[in-house]
Formats: C-alpha cells, structure tokens, sequence
C-alpha cells in the first residue's frame, strides 16, 4: 500500500526539511510506503522582511494561508512548526500527528567570540534576535549587551553574524539540527532560559472529518504528543500572544513524567521568574494550566 500525500507548507528549505521529516517518520511508523507533493504557500510573514513580526499586527502569520490551501482543497495536509498554531485551530481543521521532537532549546551562536555562557558576552557585544522573550532573557542574565533585532531565514542570518553584521545570533537548535549544521555554538538550558511553548514540535493539520486525519491521528509519537497538550494549555491559560516575553516547555521527568518549566520577563530583563511544576503524563493538560496559574500570581 502507498500513502499519497499532497501537503501545503512554506517554501523555506527549513519548511522543506520538516516535510520530509515528517514524511519519512509517517513511513516507519506506518510501515508504508508514503509519497507526498509540496505545496508551496508563501505566507505575509515570507513576504514582509525588513519589520519585526509584532510590528505587522497579524496573528496566525505563518499559519492562516497554509491552512487556506487545506481548507479549499489544495492539499490533503499541512505541516506547520506548531509553535506557529494557534491555540485554536478554525475552519474544522484539527492536529492529525505529532511526530517525535527535536532538542526545545535556544542556541547562543558565535563566529569569532566563544562562550560558556551568556554571562560571559563581553559589554557591548552586538546579539541579533527580533524575539522579545529571547531579548528579555539575554538581558536578565547579561545587562551589557546590544540586541539587534534580525529576520531572516537561518541561512540569512547565519551569513550576517559571518559578515560582521552581528557578534551572536539565537536561534532555535532544532532548526540547526533539521537543516544538518553545525556552527559554533551554546546550546542554552531550558532551565534557565525556557524556549517558546511548542519549539521543536511539529504539527500535521487536517479536517477533522476527513479519511486521512483518522488513518493519521493514531501514529503521533505519545511523549510528544504529551509535550505539545502542555504546552499548548500553557499558552491557552497564560493569555499570553507570542508578543510577551514568556517561555515554557515540558520536558520528561522520572517515569511516566513531565516537569514543565515556564518563565516571565519584563521587556528590559529588569525582572525574571521562573516556575517548574511535576506531574504525569496523562495530566499534561492540567500541568499546562498549572504552570501557567503559578506563573501568572508572579507576573
């Protein structure tokens, strides 16, 4: 049997590769052979790049068209990096899989200046990021740095740290990892430095009534499944859009666990806390909503 897939994603090589990540995972898990078609939807946030994306005041920026060629019956599915999914999915799509994830963590990447931790960034040095939580984090451990803000694709941005234009970026490491490079880097804790909710984690959407999200539904990954219910709660009960500066992430702890670390910020990282909460993995949404209560009374 062979599993024909046309699947709607953005055109970005990092986009690309998540596609046939997914695809070669969706062929072991399923023990089929699966072909699938790229459809290539360019998105407002591909198109605009010389803004911060909470300057252009859309949410739903890299989602919304994607899942427009679903909807109208251009692709069967669509992939999406699901920290770009809304909390709530419209239009009666729903998550279909959940394959395994990649590292959560940010990466502190350098050319020329190595360092063993963000305390250690020499005064003055230049840290290109356009993400408000990764500014508010850097600065609360390292007040002496100038963050400048930075779009682009990885390789974008990789070439303007190798010109000078900048002495780090961060970056996510999963999309490092996805795209097989391996610069000079610090690989940040999330223990101290909480990625955003769902880095990471992919997401296959489809109709909820439709015959492909229910042959698909049934081979997400369990622990990452369990990661993204967390996570997507956190967001959900935080009432936090991606313009504030807070992370989370639930990570697996003892047998059967999770421990979910969630973190806040004030824009200057002036004022930083961080709470870690345990639970099990049947609860993972309750453990979402928790992290985020107790986060919330320190806000």
């Amino acid at each position: 049997m062979t599993l024909k897939l046309s699947v709607a994603t953005r055109g970005s090589q990092l986009s690309l590769a998540q596609v046939k990540e997914i695809m070669d995972y969706l062929s072991a898990r399923l023990n089929t052979k699966v072909e699938y078609e790229p459809v290539i939807v360019k998105s407002l946030g591909d198109v605009i790049q010389d803004r911060p994306l909470r300057d252009l005041g859309v949410k739903g920026i890299f989602e919304k068209e994607v899942n427009r060629a679903v909807l109208e019956g251009k692709a069967d599915v669509a992939v999406h990096s699901m920290k770009d999914l809304p909390s709530e999915l419209t239009g009666g799509l729903e998550i279909a899989l959940v394959p395994p994830r990649q590292a959560p963590n940010d990466s502190l990447v350098f050319a020329k200046s190595p360092v063993s931790s963000l305390e250690e960034i020499s005064k003055g040095a230049v840290v290109g990021t356009s993400s408000i939580r990764r500014k508010a984090f850097l600065l609360h451990y390292n007040d002496g740095v100038i963050v400048k803000p930075i779009r682009g694709n990885v390789d974008t941005r990789l070439k303007k740290l190798n010109a000078d234009e900048v002495d780090y970026i961060i970056l996510a490491e999963a999309g490092l990892r996805r795209l097989g490079l391996n610069p000079p880097r610090l690989v940040l804790p999330v223990e101290v430095f909480p990625p955003e909710p769902a880095q990471g984690l992919l997401a296959v959407v489809a109709p909820r009534d439709s015959p492909i999200y229910r042959h698909l539904v049934s081979a997400s990954d369990p622990l990452a499944s369990r990661m993204a219910v967390a996570e997507r709660e956190f967001v959900k009960a935080i009432g936090a859009g991606c313009h504030v500066p807070i992370g989370g992430v639930a990570i697996p702890y003892g047998a059967g666990g999770l421990m979910f670390i969630a973190a806040s910020a004030s824009e200057d990282g002036s004022k930083m806390n961080i709470v870690r909460v345990k639970g099990s993995l049947s609860d993972a949404e309750k453990l979402g909503a928790e992290a985020a209560e107790r986060l919330r009374r320190l806000m």
